[in-house]
């Protein structure tokens, strides 16, 4: 049977094991007594400097310390005198900092999901549109772009030429031809930038001062050069659409100036910022010149809007009180489409400085009403419109376009930044 083994110390053990535990507190008392006087005679003796001293009572309390984090299990107060770091001390910030950051991943999950959500919604909405209109081409299928997908692929351009989807003024204007809507639509895993507006976005939805604008590629050459877009005369809003990358703004939402600053900045990240231009010199001879597109000033917006993004004027004559806002791409768009509209049918009279009242002029005298602002309109003496004109000026903002050049001769003359058809396409040939 096999022997069982001894649990209970002997005597002769216990007698030793007291006799060790004396001799470690003996030894650890004159550590103590010995560290003590070390630290009383370095700081007592005369002409002692005044770093000594400080070196000295940082040892002791480094000492002091470190003793503590043996009898307190491995916990202690200040960390600066810990030669390794405590669990617990940090313990608490480690914890905190963990949360902030799943905070604010749970936040960018939840905008991220909002995003797509927004857009799924949107190409619904647009196909939708497009399968209950029967007098339009059939479209291709599964032509649908997911802008959430790595394996983006563009569209593929129309081989035909792309009729406007309405001719109507004034008509919804979610009511767009599907091609263009599928061909704007942008690839959010690209690259981007972020730019400023000129605008600071005081007159958007989002109020971003600057917004994110990808940049253009290969696949943005393959369909705005299709000769067929370019005819429809909507490459622009393509490009611009493509490019933004902002879910809630889009090309017909922005002021002018924001979207001179957009195509600015495309140009010279794309084909570099020194733009060739031809130009007429003080003998009317055309000569070539370059322009560097960095050197061109910003404007940015003076005057600030109300809440509801309006400006306000009295027009100085008739003392008539006006609310308006500035005229964006989409408004300029349709504008021009009007005006088209009373050439096709002949219309003897340019309306085109009351149709750009009627346009901009949002309440008169505290009233929205319609007939109201169009009487305001036809009717405005030559001088509140002159000074209205003026004002409208003061508050504009965007990218300086005029240039002053040196001609061959040697002459100066001061012209205005021509965006012609090359500024985009530098190399391309219809």
């Amino acid at each position: 049977m096999d022997k069982k083994p001894n649990v209970i110390p002997s005597k002769e053990q216990m007698n030793a094991a007291a006799a060790e535990k004396a001799k470690i507190d003996a030894y650890e008392t004159e550590k103590a007594l010995v560290t003590n006087d070390i630290y009383a005679t370095a700081t007592n003796e005369a002409n002692v400097p005044d770093g000594q001293i400080s070196a000295v009572e940082m040892m002791r309390r480094r000492t002091a310390n470190q003793l503590q984090q043996i009898q307190n299990g491995d916990i202690v107060k200040e960390n600066e005198f810990a030669e390794k770091t405590s669990a617990s001390s940090y313990g608490e910030a480690a914890r905190l900092k963990n949360e902030e950051q799943m905070r604010l991943r749970d936040e960018q999950l939840k905008k991220n999901l909002e995003n797509t959500q927004n857009f799924q919604r949107q190409t619904e909405e647009a196909t939708t549109r497009h399968n209950n209109t029967t007098t339009q081409t059939e479209m291709p299928q599964n032509t649908q772009v997911n802008n959430y997908q790595n394996n983006y692929t563009p569209p593929t351009p129309p081989s035909t030429p792309i009729s406007n989807y309405s001719d109507s003024y004034g008509e919804n204007p979610s009511n767009i031809n599907p091609v263009i809507y599928e061909l704007s639509q942008p690839n959010y895993n690209a690259p981007f930038d972020v730019i400023p507006l000129p605008s600071k976005g005081k007159l958007y939805r989002n109020k971003k001062a600057s917004i994110r604008v990808g940049y253009m590629t290969t696949a943005d050459e393959n369909i705005l050069t299709s000769p067929n877009l370019l005819q429809s005369g909507e490459f622009l809003e393509i490009l611009i659409n493509r490019k933004i990358l902002e879910p809630e703004l889009r090309y017909k939402d922005l002021l002018v100036g924001d979207r001179n600053a957009i195509m600015i900045w495309l140009r010279a990240t794309s084909y570099g910022e020194m733009y060739p231009v031809t130009l007429l010199d003080e003998l009317d001879e055309p000569f070539d010149a370059v322009v560097n597109l960095n050197e061109l000033k910003t404007i940015e917006l003076s005057v600030d809007p109300d809440s509801d993004g309006l400006f306000s004027f009295t027009l100085p004559l008739s003392k008539t009180q006006l609310r308006f806002k500035p005229l964006t791409c989409g408004d300029i768009s349709d504008l021009e489409k009007r005006i088209a509209k009373d050439k096709e049918n002949k219309t003897l009279v340019d309306n085109t400085t009351t149709y750009r009242l009627e346009r901009m002029i949002v309440e008169v005298n505290g009233d929205r009403d319609k007939n109201i602002i169009r009487d305001v309109a036809n009717g405005m003496r030559i001088g509140d419109a002159k000074a209205f004109n003026e004002y409208v000026e003061t508050i504009d903002c965007g990218i300086d376009l005029n240039i002053n050049i040196e001609t061959p001769g040697g002459e100066s003359i001061a012209t205005f930044l021509p965006l012609n058809f090359n500024f985009f396409w530098p190399n391309f040939r219809l």
